[in-house]
């Protein structure tokens, strides 16, 4: 009989744990695996360690109950303060890195990145890239996927490229992001505030405090758009 007893709260404790993962896991947003920050999968792997001794510890079950809950608030409170503040943003996703540009690949942002050429290599031909000359630029994002640009010449045709020679590409830099200006990639892509401003008066914007998103390519074309 006690066995029996014990073995229906183990069940229902695993069915509760099972519950409280799931809305934590929730607080945390649709990102999918491939998505998630550092700190997604380090509070996922916390969180089911706790969700696992809270299903077996039958004397003690509150505790690893109320730290899921924990948990849980903790997991809202920095994915709403990410939404809200672009510096823990940073510091919680980081900063995407320019691997490659105009063709050449950059040994010391693979460095900064923790990535071989090795590892680069392998994931441009996944990409679809085995020969490199057909690249003209790679981004690290921040959920660890690269992004390739290639060259205007084996760029994939439209109907807009029907009878007409390629368009050169360029890369797009975030200039603006919730009214900070990147000044990092301001200086990359060879701009400066004086430009910058009169590319938002063109736009009818004032200030860049007003600006939800910026960004322009080497060739001048700009974007910029207030929250809404």
């Amino acid at each position: 009989m006690k066995i029996a007893v014990e073995v229906g709260q183990v069940i229902l404790f695993s069915l509760v744990s099972l519950l409280v993962m799931f809305a934590t896991t929730r607080l945390g947003g649709k990102r999918q695996i491939s998505q998630m920050s550092i700190f997604d999968y380090a509070n996922s792997i916390t969180v089911g360690s706790i969700a696992a001794e809270m299903a077996t510890n039958l004397e003690s079950w509150y505790r690893p109950f109320t730290a899921l809950l924990v948990y849980g608030a903790v997991t809202w409170l920095v994915h709403y303060g990410a939404c809200k503040s672009f510096w823990l943003r940073i510091l919680i996703d980081g900063r995407s890195l320019v691997l490659m540009k105009n063709g050449v690949i950059r040994k010391k942002e693979l460095g900064r990145a923790g990535i071989d050429l090795n590892e680069f290599l392998a994931q441009a031909r996944v990409a679809g890239y085995h020969d490199l000359n057909e690249l003209e630029s790679a981004i690290l994002e921040t959920n660890g996927q690269i992004s390739f640009l290639p060259r205007s010449e084996y760029k994939s045709a439209t109907a807009q490229d029907v009878g007409q020679s390629p368009a050169p590409v360029s890369l797009w830099y975030d200039l603006i992001l919730d009214g900070n200006i990147m000044e990092n990639n301001l200086k990359e892509c060879g701009r400066d505030r004086v430009w910058l401003q009169e590319q938002l008066h063109r736009c009818g914007i004032g200030q860049t405090g007003e600006v939800f998103y910026a960004a322009c390519d080497e060739s001048g074309n700009f974007y910029a758009t207030r929250p809404q």
